[in-house]
Order: structure tokens, then sequence, then C-alpha cells
């Protein structure tokens, strides 16, 4: 039952719900980002360890040529020295970052990766060095997991996630804002 319902108390809270709304459907139509993860993989055939090293790279959706936005190491074997997951952006300094992308697949021929420092390095079809991850702390970087040829170098497509942009939780914010508000004037009756 309502009682002594006034346009005065009703129009504060409509004006600001209102406002709130637009804001929020402004603000809070930014597209989702989509990024791919592919898989990559590459086995000993040169280098003193053997077995396999594996990881992600994440790329914007789609086709066409692109920097890596994360790179982890996320299998190697324990002669390596690496703690998996190894966040390569985040230990290594990036100098090449290309990767091309057709149908949904990363172009092996076309696609180029190096990052390093002093000790440590993760190479993808570097010319005149092929794949390689180096023993963790050896300024050398044939002394780890090398195929000098990328005959093993395999990229597969993992998954495509959403990831919602800034603008987008900036509206659900303003959204629960505004219900937050409505249910407070509700008790306060």
């Amino acid at each position: 039952m309502i009682k002594n319902l006034s346009l005065s108390s009703v129009l504060p809270s409509t004006v600001l719900g209102a406002s709130l709304l637009t804001v929020a459907t402004v603000f809070g139509t930014a597209d989702v980002a989509n990024a791919a993860t592919f898989d990559f993989s590459f086995s000993n055939e040169d280098g003193p360890v053997n077995g396999t090293v594996e990881g992600t790279i994440e790329l914007p959706d789609g086709d066409g040529t692109f920097a890596a936005t994360s790179v982890f190491v996320t299998s190697a074997p324990a002669a390596l020295g690496y703690t998996t997951p190894f966040d390569v952006f985040a230990n290594l300094a990036v100098a090449v970052n290309s990767f091309t992308v057709t149908g949904g697949t990363i172009d092996p021929l076309t696609s180029f990766f190096t990052a390093a420092n002093e000790t440590d390095g993760l190479f993808l079809n570097v010319p005149g060095a092929g794949s390689l991850l180096n023993v963790s702390g050896s300024s050398n970087g044939f002394t780890g997991v090398v195929d000098s040829d990328n005959s093993t170098l395999v990229y597969s497509s993992a998954a495509t996630t959403s990831t919602p942009e800034p603008t987008t939780i900036f509206g659900l914010l303003l959204m629960g804002g505004v219900g937050l508000l409505s249910k407070r004037q509700k008790q306060a009756k």
C-alpha cells in the first residue's frame, strides 16, 4: 500500500536513477575485448638438454599480424632450472614480438619471438638460432632445449577468451550503486 505518494518524494530518486542508467548505458556498451590463446611447443634436437618446452601465447582475436600480450612457458625440463609457469614478459626483455594469424592459426613461417636478458632467453623461430630455451642463469643460448631448424616447433589454437573492458565494469558498478541507493531509500521509508 502506498501512503502519501508525492512527486517531490519520488522525483529525486527517479532523476538520479535515470541519470545513472544513462551513464551506465553510454559508458557500459564498450565492446568486450577478445583474446586468442595459442599453445606452442618445441623439442630438443640440437642442445644438451632433452625434453620439450611448452607454453601459451595470448594475441588479439582475429587474423592479422600482432604482438603477443603475454607469453608463458608452462612446462620445461627440470634441468633448465625454470619454475613454471614462467612469465616471459615479467622476467625477460622482449626484443622481437610478431605473430601472424591466418584462419585462426599462427603461421610458423612468418612469426618470430625473442625475449632475453643477460642470462636467460626464449626464442621462437629466430633466423639463425631457431627455437630455444636455455639453461636458466647461463648466458649461452645453446645450453638448453634447442631446435635450430624449427622442425619441432608447433603452434595450436587453445581458446578465445572474453575480457570485459573497463567501461563495462564501470557500468556494472554504476548499476549496482543505483540498486543500493534504491534499496536504502525504500528502507528509510
